[in-house]
């Protein structure tokens, strides 16, 4: 019941973190490796919960995004692009693999979370 509690306050923390100014899944990741769930498979379902927040808000934004067709294609056909390339080296990896990069992945995600809109093509 405890993993219940911590996972379903982890989840609330990251979405609202999420919502404001992303990184919620510095939140979301390690509650769930906490818990116990293997670091692929807690790569996996956190970013397969993170889609409906992605897609909402795109939604929510669509008006504004209109304005932009040209840059949301080169980010949708990059992020797709990235992700599928992703999802297969991710399929490829063993477990023990993962966890020796999860800390080195985690820093550049932070550095680039930090830093990230130096480096801002648009």
């Amino acid at each position: 019941m405890m993993d219940f509690i911590l996972l379903f306050i982890a989840g609330l923390v990251g979405g609202i973190l999420n919502s404001i100014a992303g990184g919620g899944s510095f939140i979301t990741f390690p509650a769930l490796v906490f818990v116990g769930v293997t670091p692929l498979i807690a790569n996996a379902t956190n970013t397969f919960s993170s889609c409906a927040g992605y897609l909402s808000g795109a939604y929510a934004f669509r008006n504004e995004l209109t304005n932009h067709k040209k840059e949301v294609l080169f980010t949708v056909l990059s992020s797709v692009g990235g992700g599928g390339v992703g999802a297969c080296l991710l399929l490829q990896t063993s477990e023990s693999t993962f966890q020796t990069a999860i800390p080195w992945l985690l820093l550049f995600a932070t550095l680039l979370f930090i830093f990230g809109g130096k480096a801002n093509l648009f």
